[in-house]
């Protein structure tokens, strides 16, 4: 028990000191002084990650735009940092001093929230027009500001490729300016919103052409493209563009002087405000005639590839199955396929990544990464992989089929590197007897001194026969111990977890990452298989967990245990997977192992 309370009392200090970076939520926007209506920015960024976000109401304001999701990886002096960001643009919807409530999310269990966001919000339509300082102008020659109808001579179009759809299918709305007047000044007063529609921005062209509407030419430039997708069925109304321009024109007033007249009369600064008109689009459901069982609502033009890296392999081996989905469609939204592996197999939720571009529509592709550990050996096949999707052109279901795999597992060795084993027999230690030396020093016993009879005789009598009887107490107790295994191997098991604590810290040190993980790995493997009673046949993570809540152990410890084993493992067999502070891991393994000793009951 002594020791049991050192190596608590260690792991616990060891917790205590190891620090780590905080969580924060923070809300920033883009300005803090705005118009009425003006579109600005607003973000709330989280450096770690979490579940659960909540956005506080923005019944204040107009949401143009978002949310948008983006995300970013740091390493600095080998330390990997990530953190996420949710964007709105929004506009406010009257003036005064509007505020943005505080954000939450759960980060481990807490919930943490963001600052206060107070925006100052001024009566719109307030702009500041500068004169145009580069225009040639004389003494007399004064430039004037007005605002007219724009007319015929500046306006905005929303296009459309098509203005009936299906729900998923891809939509390009495209805002164009038509104008016949020199433009000085351009800004986007209002950013249309879309409801009920996935919405990722294109490129536009710089370009200016000119095309003739009913005879008359106009000078035309892109403002705004973006490619829609519809979530749901009905009439989808896409929002007006707004903007504002300023036009620099020949005044019509009669020249004041013969300066005004020799240079050809003022100028004056015309202000047009303008928007485009609505336009609906029709979207159509789904047909429900051929739909395929597995069609998870995939909308676009697609081909699939599957590969695996090998074939042949032994026992608590791994191998990789990778799936690329290539086209063009809504293919952000396709989530991994659900694949049938063979019982025998352990797998893991697979790794995503995606190259798509929205140059041209959205298009690209999407992989899927499974990794796959045979834990017995055989002959295994991996069923074919159906990926079906709708092709709106073709106005039909497609499902593409990927070849049948072939798995041969030849036997491993007996104990895999990476799960634990108890069943190693103890060492035996054998304590040497020294012989005790006669001290050439010891002074001569009188001549009527008796050791029979002495003290000494007794005490040299009655002390082996009580050390007797102690051993005889003390090995009558270890044996009563020692009878029930479960709880000798309860007991032992922080003993054994703490060898390979140590052992990963030597490796830790010689930066040897394999031999760390690996000494990672057993040490809570042995850890739970030990204190839990599993043996190694069944040392499997559903087993771990199912018999952890039987423990009454919480979920967010059980969650840290799988997800630590996860990346040992990823780490061991796809090295490139996994990333990240081997101080951090080692401290976190640490902390792992006395929630565990103090939450099992």
């Amino acid at each position: 028990m002594k020791k049991n309370f050192t190596i608590l009392l260690f792991i616990i200090c060891f917790s205590l000191f190891s620090s780590g970076e905080a969580q924060t939520l923070v809300a920033e926007a883009s300005k803090s002084r705005v118009a009425v209506g003006e579109p600005f920015q607003i973000s709330f960024s989280l450096n770690t990650s979490g579940t659960n976000l909540k956005i506080a109401h923005l019944n204040e304001f107009d949401i143009f735009q978002g949310p948008y999701n983006s995300s970013s990886t740091s390493v600095i002096n080998g330390s990997v940092s990530q953190s996420y960001t949710l964007t709105y643009v929004v506009g406010a919807k009257k003036e005064g001093k509007l505020n943005i409530g505080p954000a939450t999310v759960t980060v481990n269990g807490v919930t943490i929230q963001s600052n206060i966001l107070i925006i100052d919000v001024t009566k719109g339509g307030t702009n500041n027009n500068n004169n145009n300082n580069n225009t040639p102008s004389s003494a007399n020659n004064q430039n004037t500001t007005s605002e007219k109808p724009a007319g015929d001579n500046v306006y905005i179009t929303t296009q459309v490729n098509k203005r009936k759809a299906y729900i998923g299918e891809e939509i390009t709305v495209l805002y164009k300016i038509y104008t016949r007047v020199d433009i000085t000044q351009f800004a986007v007063s209002k950013i249309p919103s879309v409801d009920g529609c996935y919405v990722q921005d294109g490129k536009i062209s710089n370009a200016q052409v000119t095309e003739n509407i009913d005879g008359v030419n106009y000078i035309t430039g892109e403002i705004k493209k973006s490619y829609i997708i519809p979530q749901r069925t009905g009439k989808i109304i896409i929002d007006p563009l707004e903007a504002e321009c300023v036009s620099r024109q020949q005044s019509n007033k009669r020249p004041r002087d013969i300066f005004e007249q020799f240079f050809g009369g003022g100028y004056e600064e015309v202000k047009y405000s303008i928007k485009s008109k609505p336009v609906t689009i029709d979207v159509l459901p789904l047909p429900e005639e051929n739909k395929p069982a597995d069609f998870t609502g995939t909308v676009g033009n697609y081909s699939l590839k599957a590969s695996l890296s090998r074939n042949d392999l032994k026992t608590n081996d791994a191998t990789n199955l990778t799936v690329v989905i290539s086209g063009k469609g809504n293919i952000k939204l396709i989530e991994p396929l659900k694949i049938n592996f063979p019982e025998e197999f352990e797998t893991y939720d697979p790794k995503t990544s995606e190259n798509i571009s929205s140059d041209n529509g959205i298009s690209g592709s999407k992989t899927f990464d499974y990794l796959i550990i045979p834990r017995h050996e055989g002959k295994y096949k991996i069923d074919k992989i159906n990926f079906s999707y709708f092709d709106p052109e073709k106005k039909q279901y497609v499902t593409i089929p990927s070849p049948e795999f072939t798995i041969n597992v030849a036997k491993g060795d007996d104990t895999p590197a990476n799960v634990y084993s108890s069943r190693n027999k103890e060492d035996v230690k054998i304590l040497a007897n020294d012989i005790r030396y006669i001290k050439s020093a010891t002074p001569l016993v009188e001549k009527n001194n008796y050791f029979f009879g002495s003290i000494m005789f007794y005490t040299g009598i009655v002390t082996p026969l009580l050390a007797f009887i102690l051993f005889i107490i003390i090995r009558r107790k270890n044996i009563e111990d020692n009878k029930d295994s479960v709880v000798v191997k309860s007991r032992k098991a922080t003993k054994l977890a703490r060898k390979k604590l140590i052992n990963a810290e030597q490796y830790l040190k010689t930066n040897n990452k394999e031999r760390f993980y690996i000494e990672i790995s057993q040490a809570l493997y042995g850890y739970v298989g030990d204190k839990l009673n599993i043996s190694v046949a069944d040392l499997a993570k559903e087993t771990i967990s199912i018999t952890l809540k039987e423990k009454r152990v919480s979920d967010d410890t059980i969650q840290q245990l799988l997800t630590t084993l996860n990346n040992c493992e990823y780490a061991r067999y796809a090295p490139g997977a996994v990333s990240g502070d081997l101080n951090g891991i080692y401290n976190n393994t640490v902390e792992l192992i006395t929630k565990l000793e103090n939450e099992i009951s």
